[in-house]
């Protein structure tokens, strides 16, 4: 397990929302930092890593239970 910088928990936010807050709440970290972020939105599994993907953010880990997905992402 890995020790995050923040935790962001955005359960209920759906589409476009979740890579809204975590776009803004990534801007706030310095590089390297660690954010992990909790979510029940079905369209994160792709939404998510699309977004660290353009952005050069490292996704280190990703998990999924009972419905809600887990990712701890690193700047």
């Amino acid at each position: 397990m890995v020790h995050a910088d923040k935790t962001l928990d955005i359960k209920g936010l759906v589409q476009h929302r979740p890579a809204i807050v975590i776009e803004a709440t990534m801007a706030q970290l310095d590089h390297g930092q660690i954010l992990s972020v909790i979510t029940n939105d079905a369209g994160a599994r792709e939404s998510i890593p699309a977004l660290c993907s353009h952005r050069g953010y490292s996704i280190l880990e990703t998990t999924m239970q009972g419905g809600t997905f887990y990712f701890t992402i690193q700047k």
